[in-house]
């Protein structure tokens, strides 16, 4: 016999284990259980899940499949019940859902500590999301800091640094519940529409000026090759660094869409014969950050042909000092690199490495790049429908754009050749079943362009 409420309960619906009659469990399986007043029984169903927290996700899908709501129960509608059924109804499905879980959850703490406090009592409804509750959670997250963690010697986790929490991004989470509690009224789970204001990405995003020249990048790029005493700038270590920052002049491509570059041919971006980059791989869905085909530069097309999967990764030698085995690992930031590398050059303060993007483009418009060109390759403006399928093999698509990275490519050439070479010839390693069998560009021709659009 199911027993109801014991591990977790949505209305009607509850998990638990399926028991005999000596209530030991006969597997491992949670399953959702409820009971059904057409057939007098207790109905159950299997989550295919041991995990608590899985198994609670699946009755959550399963009670927002079925479930109508009473007027009772859409006044009794709880805040984090809202944000749980938009994640896994929307949030979680969408390109973005890293961003919106990570917005989310600030949310969450947030209301977790003003209960903590006593600033407010659990349940907090829907209704209960005003101006005041805005400007408390404002306050709260824009004091929280953002704490970086690494392993000391002992293998034990430690601060490592620490800093506060930008306007901005503050503001997209308020963003992301105005979304949540919306999605919510849509769905009739709510009778409250939020009438909260949030602000615009331009109230809260200063205006900065600041701007790299191109001795400026030559600087950054040699720091790449030269290191800068301490581990976390050791050259080796900056390679990822190094490679982003190639991208970044290449394609002036946002940084999600950098760590996205890929050689892989299943990925369909890289398209050798039409000598163009889709910063979109296949089955990807475009958004509102549009991400553009780019022409490939001679420095790119160095670099991606020095690559096996990822363009922006590390690599580590899994061989002996004798004879080294070079393996390439995937890397999610560059963060801790560029902030040694802004350190140690003087570069501006709260900038990431997007302010390659912002300086590349500004170098192109001061060399007179067309206002269309610029567009196109930063992604503010996309190519609609069958556009795409022959505006870019046009001999003209972003000519200008590509010539003048070429002269900036030349530029750096003199100023810092070292740091423009992939590194020497690598003897890939073979210990790794996986990484030797995956398939490479080398390996496997890519898809021929005109049959991926």
């Amino acid at each position: 016999m199911a027993a109801k409420g014991g591990i977790y309960q949505r209305a009607g619906y509850w998990l638990d284990y399926d028991r005999g009659t000596d209530g030991v469990p006969r597997s491992p399986w949670l399953y959702i259980c409820w009971y059904d007043p057409n057939k007098g029984r207790i109905r159950r169903k299997s989550t295919r899940q041991c995990n608590i927290q899985l198994a609670c996700d699946a009755l959550d899908e399963h009670f927002l499949a079925v479930h109508r709501p009473t007027a009772a129960q859409r006044a009794a509608y709880t805040l984090p019940e809202a944000l749980t059924d938009y994640w896994l109804e929307h949030g979680c499905k969408v390109v973005s859902a890293e961003a919106i879980k990570a917005r989310l959850k600030l949310v969450t703490r947030f209301v977790e500590h003003q209960i903590a406090a006593g600033r407010m009592a659990d349940p907090i409804l829907p209704a209960q999301v005003d101006d005041g509750f805005i400007r408390n959670f404002r306050e709260w997250a824009s004091a929280d800091p953002i704490i970086a963690l690494r392993k000391d010697a002992k293998g034990a986790w430690v601060e490592s640094s620490r800093r506060l929490r930008s306007l901005s991004t503050v503001e997209e989470s308020v963003i992301q519940l105005k979304a949540a509690l919306n999605y919510a009224k849509k769905a009739k789970r709510t009778d409250h529409l939020p009438d909260f204001q949030h602000k615009t990405r331009d109230q809260v995003t200063p205006v900065r000026t600041d701007r790299l020249t191109v001795p400026d990048i030559a600087r950054l790029l040699n720091f790449t090759v030269e290191g800068g005493g301490s581990y976390a700038g050791h050259a080796e270590r900056l390679l990822p660094l190094r490679r982003y920052i190639i991208a970044a002049i290449c394609t002036l491509a946002r940084p999600d869409a950098i760590f996205d570059m890929s050689v892989l041919p299943s990925r369909v971006q890289w398209h050798t014969d039409a000598d163009l980059f889709d910063l979109n791989p296949t089955g990807r869905i475009q958004t509102n950050k549009y991400r553009a085909v780019v022409p490939v530069t001679s420095l790119l097309r160095t670099w991606l042909e020095a690559t096996d999967e990822w363009f922006v990764c590390g690599r580590r030698n899994v061989g002996s000092k004798a004879e080294p085995a070079w393996q390439e690992y995937k890397v999610a930031s560059v963060r801790s690199g560029w902030e040694t590398a802004r350190q140690h050059l003087g570069l501006p303060d709260g900038w990431g490495p997007k302010l390659l993007r912002h300086s590349m483009a500004t170098i192109l418009a001061n060399r007179r790049v067309p206002q269309t060109e610029r567009k196109l390759l930063m992604g503010h403006e996309a190519l609609e429908g069958s556009q795409k399928s022959y505006v870019i093999f046009d001999p003209d698509y972003l000519l200008k754009a590509k010539e003048t990275i070429e002269e900036v490519i030349a530029e750096l050439r003199n100023l810092s050749p070292a740091a423009l070479a992939p590194p020497g010839a690598q003897q890939r390693s073979t210990i790794d079943a996986s990484v030797s069998k995956s398939p490479t560009r080398r390996a496997i021709p890519l898809m021929p362009f005109w049959k991926a659009v």
